[in-house]
């Protein structure tokens, strides 16, 4: 493949990963000057099938279309083109220079608070904008948050487990209610390991990056309370501040019904959480409320999304 000049536009310079979707090259824009770098992720559908093929095309079209809206984000890849040929399917994105957030995580080595928040809110900002377009990402981790050379800003990437998904095609095409369970052992909560995802089930998956940068401990090795099944990891974290503990611990609560229910609710507490503590106030002077705490745009009334499996 190395070499393939694809859509007679982009050169494969190297192959980045394979799975059972297809594969990942780094390749050259030839029609752009200096011919910079860009991600073409090469999906092939798992059937030949006239009529599979049909649906597969349109939900390629309606990934794509999502794909499309996401990037408008600064700390979202932008999607630079897609096409068909020979009934495989194509995305190229933008190439993120820079190193993964697993680089600023070493096991072993608990980072100080103030750093953490500022990771855990940097990601939650980005994710607010992924749910707002009722999209789930599924896949956030450390390896997939990558700081950007250009300006120290985080990017999330790998959007191929993402899913706005309507239907689901299954055997003799009837339709079935839910998805396999994709994402990473470890950042992914039950309700996204038995295939039903939710929106606050990468709120999980943001939680457990900061309690791993806490404890220096990859979260698939953290003990658990066997009654509640929840993480057991403040006593590997001494540095932490009770109330920074306690908004970690409700992100990453086992049952998602007693879970942060949205990134706006979590983005509040850690606002009230980076404020300093107001001066007393004597008790001769009326106590004046300020208002309340300015929020990114609230998200749309819209039903929970359903999902798909991965088509290819």
């Amino acid at each position: 493949m190395l070499g393939t000049l694809l859509d007679q536009r982009y050169r494969v310079t190297a192959v980045l990963g394979a799975g059972g979707f297809g594969q990942t090259y780094i390749a050259e824009d030839t029609r752009r000057p200096g011919n910079p770098q860009c991600v073409v992720k090469h999906l092939k559908p798992a059937s030949s099938d006239t009529q599979f093929i049909d649906v597969a095309r349109r939900l390629f079209r309606t990934e794509a279309e999502m794909l499309e809206k996401l990037g408008r984000h600064d700390q979202i890849p932008q999607l630079l083109a897609y096409f068909e040929d020979q009934k495989e399917f194509y995305l190229v994105q933008e190439f993120i220079q820079g190193q993964p957030l697993s680089d600023e995580m070493p096991l072993g080595q608990p980072l100080p608070e103030a750093q953490v928040l500022g990771i855990v809110q940097e990601i939650l900002n980005v994710l607010h904008f992924v749910h707002y377009h009722q999209v789930i990402h599924r896949d956030i981790k450390p390896d997939n948050l990558i700081r950007r050379r250009a300006d120290g800003h985080l990017v999330l990437i790998d959007f191929g487990a993402v899913k706005e998904i309507r239907t689901q095609i299954a055997p003799a095409g009837q339709s079935v209610g839910y998805t396999v369970g994709i994402g990473t052992q470890g950042y992914m909560p039950g309700e996204q390991l038995s295939g039903r995802p939710r929106l606050n089930s990468d709120i999980y998956a943001v939680g457990m990056i900061g309690i791993k940068a806490m404890t220096g401990v990859e979260p698939i090795q953290l003990p658990f309370n066997e009654q509640t099944a929840e993480i057991q990891w403040r006593s590997l974290a001494p540095q932490v501040s009770p109330r920074f503990a306690e908004i970690l611990e409700r992100m990453v609560r086992s049952q998602f019904n007693t879970r942060y229910p949205s990134v706006a609710d979590v983005l509040q507490d850690l606002q009230l959480l980076s404020q300093p503590i107001p001066a007393a106030i004597p008790p001769t002077e009326p106590v004046i409320h300020s208002g309340s705490i300015p929020l990114p745009p609230p998200f749309p009334t819209q039903p929970q999304p359903t999902y798909l499996p991965p088509m290819l």
